[in-house]
């Protein structure tokens, strides 16, 4: 008698990277390896083959440290202008240009919202299924930074054509969920929070006088509060800023000016910061507007003591005196700290919660979610 043997081919899955975003920028920026280690999870436990397309201008990739990957750069098939507009008029020609070198993938997977034009014309020239992930809304996003009209006319409609066109379009936070449903029809939308790396055998020594901030310098990120806030507390706290941006210049001359506790330390890559963390005992986010953000995520599983602006993603993320403190304006913030860092039973408290909280944003939850859109839009085909 014969036994019948199926082989099952591996899936290949093209990412494409969010537009005019390179590895050398996303290294620069220390987030390159966080942002790609999902997909070395999902490699391992799934043995997926993934091919990204990147903005690099260098046409060789393979010194990257990823060998298990293929990386493949649009501008080996176009010139990069320097001229901004005419980079993006270019862009389009890229499907043209690419769809022969990547004719073989199963699916394609937009990584955030910008760029979506290019895996959206690929995917009517290949046939192939297209899933589109946001980390944060792009459209809302513009909306609250007050952007200009022009490029909240250009987020509001790629998010509209990008709802229309993909077959799964995925989001990190209900908020955004929420939004997206209120301003368009979607069907084919479903949430997927972001994942973190659970903390095993934390430090019990954390600085005891010192406050972890990390993020872009910018409006969003609401610094100026955390300036009040460091200049008006009882204590004798320091703030250490992991992060750069336009507003850092401003931002220093500030700190030098009023004679603020304040440590501007740079960007520095995701695993060397990841193990700062544990050596924090608080953690403070001023953010106005935020997608999932990834920080808190961190500082949760960290065991960090959380102090975060009220708003909609933190409020997804931190239950108020359970695993952390939300608070509305800078007295209420005055209020809770003054309350709690003279108080260990209630920091071992909201420690102790800190990790129940993420339990579904553990990387190898996410994974599993990932492996199903992944399989679900295999079937497609």
């Amino acid at each position: 008698f014969f036994i019948k043997i199926t082989l099952v081919p591996k899936m290949k899955i093209a990412v494409f990277f969010t537009y005019d975003y390179s590895i050398e920028g996303l290294k620069k920026s220390g987030l390159f390896e966080r942002e790609m280690k999902i997909y070395v999870e999902l490699n391992k436990k799934y043995n997926i083959d993934f091919l990204f397309i990147t903005y690099d201008e260098k046409t060789s990739l393979e010194e990257s440290d990823f060998q298990n990957f293929q990386f493949i750069s649009v501008y080996n098939f176009i010139k990069k202008s320097n001229n901004k507009l005419v980079r993006l008029l270019k862009s389009f020609i890229i499907p043209l240009k690419l769809s022969r070198s990547i004719k073989d993938v199963d699916v394609l997977h937009q990584h955030q919202l910008l760029g979506s034009w290019v895996p959206i014309i690929i995917k009517f020239i290949l046939k192939k299924p297209l899933l589109i992930r946001t980390g944060y809304d792009a459209y809302l996003f513009s909306l609250l930074g007050k952007e200009k009209k022009y490029k909240i006319l250009f987020y509001k409609y790629l998010t509209k054509l990008s709802l229309k066109l993909s077959d799964l379009y995925t989001v990190t936070s209900h908020s955004d969920f929420n939004f997206l449903s209120n301003k368009f029809k979607v069907k084919n939308v479903k949430t997927i929070p972001n994942w973190v790396e659970s903390k095993n055998n934390l430090s019990k020594k954390r600085l005891s006088n010192k406050i972890l901030m990390v993020g872009r310098l910018e409006d969003q990120k609401n610094y100026p509060l955390a300036f009040e806030f460091i200049n008006k507390t009882k204590s004798s706290f320091e703030i250490d800023i992991y992060g750069t941006g336009s507003n850092q210049d401003y931002f220093e001359k500030t700190v030098l000016k009023d004679k603020l506790n304040i440590n501007f330390l740079g960007n520095t890559s995701h695993e060397i910061l990841i193990n700062k963390y544990k050596n924090y005992n608080y953690f403070l986010t001023t953010s106005l507007f935020e997608g999932n953000p990834k920080t808190v995520l961190e500082a949760l599983s960290n065991e960090c003591i959380i102090f975060a602006s009220k708003i909609p993603s933190h409020k997804e993320l931190i239950t108020d005196d359970f695993n952390g403190f939300l608070f509305e304006d800078i007295n209420e913030l005055l209020e809770k700290f003054e309350l709690v860092i003279n108080n260990k039973t209630k920091q071992n408290s909201i420690r102790k919660n800190c990790k129940k909280s993420i339990k579904n944003n553990d990387i190898n939850e996410i994974s599993k979610l990932m492996m199903e859109d992944y399989n679900s839009l295999m079937l497609l085909r």
